[in-house]
């Protein structure tokens, strides 16, 4: 028998009921296991059957993967926090529970462009087989003691999604504070075209006055304000927010074939032009 002692009541139970449910739905396992909560309801009683060593093997491997699951759902968003509050000094609510947000994104592949070493299924591997050895090897143990022990292990693991995740909510702060400085522009400044008609498709992309004359790359940078930076370190021939900024046009037309790599570009017009912005599927040459 293995017994895992829980400092609450609460705790315990809703240890207990991940247990039971996860067996319900192994016939075979419930044959195997029996489960029980003490009288104060601060322990559960794991009692294996003396079936062979192997289907025990099978059923402490199931109880590592729920007792895994059980313990990443309620502490890692705890850990995530210890590790921005402890090692990189947020505390700012909002700072701290952003960064928090982007890191759990992180750990669970939301942003495919970021690879970490210690991803969600690493870290869910880790515990599963700390656990797997505990309950296998021990009669008893403290499930606190268990927890602030691999702790120390979690914050390490957890310190390079933490630091990506900084480094993205620090661009993302960035990137706002340069849109709102966009919208500001086109408050401030009148039209200078009633329309320009932009082909995203184009390489690099080729933009349109309202009577369908197309900019050069001369008449584009006698267009540029310096006021407007967004893209500013981009040659000339590949800056896109920054010529159609400067123009600040009545109306925005965007004729693009929905490319995975336009995104970023449409996110940022959208948010600058906002209502100003239609969208064409076909290039503006082909409606001339």
């Amino acid at each position: 028998m293995v017994t895992i002692e829980f400092e609450t009541e609460k705790q315990c139970r809703n240890c207990f009921s991940q247990l039971k449910t996860s067996l319900e739905t192994f016939a075979e396992l419930k044959k195997e296991v029996l489960l029980t909560l003490s009288e104060n309801n601060t322990n559960i009683h794991i009692v294996f059957s003396r079936n062979s060593r192997e289907k025990r093997m099978n059923t402490i491997s199931i109880l590592a993967a729920v007792m895994s699951n059980f313990t990443l759902k309620r502490y890692l968003p705890v850990w995530l926090e210890e590790v921005v509050r402890g090692r990189f000094f947020y505390e700012e609510a909002g700072e701290a529970e952003a960064i928090i947000e982007l890191a759990g994104e992180l750990l669970a592949g939301e942003h495919r462009e970021i690879s970490l070493e210690n991803s969600l299924p690493a870290l869910q591997r880790t515990l599963y087989s700390h656990f797997y050895t505990v309950l296998n090897e021990a009669d008893r143990f403290s499930y606190a003691s268990f927890i602030l022990f691999r702790l120390r292990e979690m914050k390490n693991d957890l310190t390079e999604c933490v630091e990506w995740a900084i480094d993205e909510y620090k661009m993302e702060q960035e990137y706002q504070t340069m849109v709102e400085a966009c919208r500001e522009y086109l408050r401030d400044n009148p039209p200078m075209f009633d329309s320009v008609h932009v082909n995203l498709d184009d390489e690099p992309v080729s933009f349109f006055d309202e009577e369908g004359s197309q900019f050069s790359q001369s008449k584009i940078l006698g267009l540029l304000d310096d006021e407007v930076t967004f893209d500013g370190s981009l040659p000339v021939s590949e800056r896109i927010i920054s010529p159609l900024v400067s123009m600040a046009p009545g109306q925005v037309n965007l004729y693009c074939s929905g490319k995975e790599d336009e995104g970023y570009v449409i996110r940022t017009l959208m948010a600058i032009f906002e209502e100003r912005v239609t969208f064409y599927s076909d290039p503006y040459r082909q409606q001339q």
